[in-house]
């Protein structure tokens, strides 16, 4: 009888504070949801992996467009550099009068005396036969020798790389090997030494070379 009151007793409290117990529960609900959220906010985050570049750029001065633009304005103001002129041989026309024979050292040209054609690397100056043969220039005698083509020949060694060289003179040369000879002094007589040109009338050949290529002996006179 006892434990039947006690149940009623109960029941009746739990329908008299029911409100009550729902209200506190449901305020038990909320701070626990509050505390677990609370808790997941303060959770570490995870650190930012960056991925490794493939290739590393170039590390450019900052003021490399600078000299850039100042290097081309520059070259662009810069006058221009004029190659300087070579020394040129000064030359005297060393025997005779009128070119019987030109320079043809590029292209070919009639022989009379052996009736072909030929280049021709000097000019041929009429004279008469034992006329004085002069020096066109100062210079040194480098050789004195009788040629299979042109006879007896002086050769003279001249400053810049030129030699002049005087071609059908006659056997008797009044200079040597090694002599310094001065612009129209005479180094020889015209001949007829010259089995290739025996054809012409007396003459002189004459040539001139810069560095062992023959020039044109008239842009000298």
């Amino acid at each position: 009888m006892q434990n039947n009151n006690k149940s009623k007793g109960f029941r009746s409290f739990v329908k008299e504070k029911g409100y009550y117990i729902v209200l506190l529960l449901c305020a038990v609900a909320v701070a626990t949801s509050g505390y677990f959220l609370l808790t997941a906010d303060k959770t570490p985050a995870a650190p930012t992996v960056t991925a490794p570049t493939t290739a590393t750029a170039a590390t450019v001065p900052p003021d490399a467009p600078t000299r850039r633009a100042a290097n081309a304005i520059a070259t662009q103001g810069a006058e221009p550099t004029e190659p300087t002129s070579p020394k040129r041989l000064v030359t005297i026309r060393p025997a005779g009068g009128e070119t019987v024979n030109s320079f043809a050292a590029d292209h070919l040209a009639y022989n009379e005396t052996t009736r072909d054609w030929r280049t021709h690397e000097g000019v041929d100056f009429r004279c008469e036969a034992g006329q004085s043969v002069t020096a066109a220039a100062d210079g040194t005698v480098y050789t004195v020798y009788e040629d299979q083509s042109y006879g007896m020949t002086v050769v003279l060694q001249h400053a810049n790389g030129y030699t002049t060289h005087y071609a059908n003179l006659s056997k008797d040369v009044p200079v040597s090997v090694g002599d310094s000879v001065k612009a129209g002094q005479v180094i020889g007589t015209v001949g007829d030494t010259a089995c290739v040109e025996t054809a012409l009338e007396p003459h002189l050949h004459f040539a001139v070379y810069k560095d062992n290529s023959p020039v044109d002996p008239a842009e000298f006179f």
